[in-house]
């Protein structure tokens, strides 16, 4: 019996090409020192993802979706992957950590990250709430 991809083969070698720029960007990295330190984080956080958050918001997305349309639940998880990536990724900025250097790297203000963090995830909802609005239209072609 045999096995077949199930795609084009165009997907196939754009997964083939992500691979190869990930691996190439995971030895550029290693290559910069500080390897045990890059490698204990990946693999901390595999494990963080695979054992908590992906039970838990697979378990709160089947809550949201039951008894309703399916349709909805897009325009909320977007906005919220968004939004919950770019405070994990920004984290020590809210916390307080590395002021110096956040500075020196982004040549923004150090104060006011919360504030511009929910002006970000604001204005995430309501564009994703305006686009459902638009396409949940009686009559709408989308």
């Amino acid at each position: 019996m045999r096995a077949r991809y199930g795609a084009s083969p165009l997907h196939l070698l754009a997964h083939l090409a992500a691979f190869a720029l990930a691996a190439w960007a995971l030895l550029a990295i290693l290559d910069l020192g500080g390897r045990e330190r890059i490698v204990l984080w990946l693999v901390a956080a595999v494990l963080v993802h695979d054992a908590l958050l992906w039970p838990a918001y697979s378990l709160l997305d089947r809550l949201a979706r039951r008894g309703r349309p399916v349709a909805w639940a897009n325009y909320v998880r977007v906005p919220v992957g968004i939004s919950t990536l770019l405070a994990l990724v920004f984290f020590p900025v809210g916390c307080g950590k590395g002021e110096r250097a956040y500075t020196r790297v982004s040549g923004a203000a150090w104060d006011g990250y919360a504030s511009r963090w929910l002006l970000a995830s604001a204005l995430l909802f309501a564009a994703a709430g305006t686009l459902y609005l638009l396409r949940a239209r009686p009559g709408s072609s989308s």
